[in-house]
């Protein structure tokens, strides 16, 4: 299992926005349901907004992007959040434990 951490640099006062729109794409990706929680700053640079994603495998979140990157719903947020964003960059953890 792995997580993959979005992070956004939104602009100035807009990660509540931000935020909101992540959480309006909530579809099934690739025919499978992930597990999405979308996270705001409580400390550390203003205005980050995270989007955390588990998948099965790196195999997965590789098919879950490339079925989104072709759903017209996905580009149309893409869309919408591009005038959101100043910045950004993702990371991979494997998930040893949860509980």
């Amino acid at each position: 299992m792995i997580l993959v951490r979005l992070v956004f640099q939104a602009k100035f006062g807009r990660a509540e926005e931000l935020a909101a729109a992540f959480k309006s794409y909530v579809e099934p990706v690739a025919g499978q349901r992930v597990r999405m929680r979308v996270l705001t700053d409580l400390s550390g640079p203003f205005d980050t907004v995270v989007q955390e994603l588990e998948f099965e495998s790196f195999e997965a979140w590789q098919r879950s992007s490339a079925a989104m990157f072709s759903d017209p719903r996905a580009q149309d947020l893409m869309h919408r959040t591009s005038e959101l964003i100043d910045s950004g960059y993702k990371e991979f953890y494997t998930i040893e434990a949860q509980t």
